[in-house]
């Protein structure tokens, strides 16, 4: 089959859910294969299979034509909404878990281990609140933004096949996974905000009783919600634009290096420090005295290695694409 029709295939293989997307995609396949062989008696042109690919339209709008009908989220982004929302109930009690058992840990408030598992549950279920509403915010303010949606979603324009991006294109994104870096980012930057109200880090998010604050630098509190701030500026803009350039992926790397180094001076700093002054002995620890320096060392060499790695493929990629086929047939 067609390299043009693989790509289309994947394309719409990245707006439907992952555990229908392989039989979805087969379907296609089958689909747009017996249109061929109907019209074209098994020998079509590329022209022919652009032909077949432009009536079926665009790969965002036949991915929404195999979910069903919501209410409040539109089909386009509902299927990739609810993706972002089972990934973060998965992940987000896990990170409010062990920041409690770790600040539990740290802070000089005595508790029982009664108290801390309620505490825990309790968290848990506020955080899960939390990030469902910004992620639901999120999905009304793109589904109710007019114009923008319509580039997001790709209505308004003509679709070509020949415009489709190659499956192993660097620039390609996954939008799920986009999507959900900017709902998870969005919600950090909210839980940041209020440790910048309150002063430090904190187990209870009351603005008005916030319990006892582990105090934090608020100038690095700044920054690291500055930079999910813009790395969440820069996920839109490669959704609206529906694909990574070197700008937009530089400024990423860069930006996640300034967080990683804002997560040492707001996070793993000032905890291992609490945990070293009450428990001095730990300190003499060669290995654990360093682990601060070493989880900072780890994230920035994981962030060049992974997204200035995408920064090198874009910047030597060459796209063989079918575009000087379109003229050739």
């Amino acid at each position: 089959m067609s390299d043009l029709i693989e790509r289309y295939v994947h394309e719409v293989g990245r707006y439907v859910p992952g555990k229908e997307r392989a039989e979805i995609q087969a379907e296609l396949r089958s689909q747009i294969q017996d249109q061929l062989d109907d019209r074209y008696e098994g020998a079509p042109t590329t022209e022919n299979m652009a032909e077949v690919l432009r009536e079926l339209g665009d790969p965002r709008q036949m991915a929404a034509s195999y979910g069903s009908a919501q209410y409040l989220i539109g089909p386009e982004l509902y299927p990739v909404m609810m993706m972002v929302l089972r990934r973060g109930w998965t992940i987000v009690p896990s990170i409010v878990v062990l920041v409690n058992v770790l600040v539990g840990l740290f802070l000089n408030e005595p508790t029982s281990i009664i108290s801390l598992l309620l505490q825990t549950i309790f968290n848990v279920f506020q955080a899960l609140l939390i990030f469902s509403g910004i992620v639901v915010v999120i999905f009304i303010i793109l589904q109710h933004s007019g114009e923008d949606l319509d580039e997001i979603t790709g209505k308004g324009k003509v679709f070509d096949p020949y415009d489709l991006p190659e499956p192993d294109a660097p620039g390609g994104i996954d939008r799920n996974e986009v999507a959900f870096d900017i709902a998870i980012n969005s919600f950090f930057a909210v839980v940041l905000l209020y440790f910048l109200r309150v002063g430090g880090l904190t187990l209870r998010f009351n603005l008005s009783d916030p319990g006892e604050v582990l105090p934090v630098p608020a100038s690095w509190l700044v920054v690291l919600i500055l930079s999910l701030v813009g790395q969440v500026l820069i996920d839109l803009l490669v959704l609206r634009r529906n694909g990574w350039t070197i700008v937009t992926a530089l400024a990423d790397t860069v930006l996640e290096a300034i967080g990683a180094v804002g997560i040492y001076y707001v996070v793993t700093g000032p905890l291992f420090a609490a945990l070293f002054a009450a428990v001095p002995a730990l300190a003499d620890v060669p290995f654990l005295a360093r682990m601060p320096q070493f989880i900072l060392i780890f994230s920035i060499a994981a962030v060049v290695f992974i997204d200035g790695g995408k920064v090198i493929k874009l910047l030597f990629y060459r796209p063989e694409g079918e575009r000087a086929v379109k003229g050739g047939k």
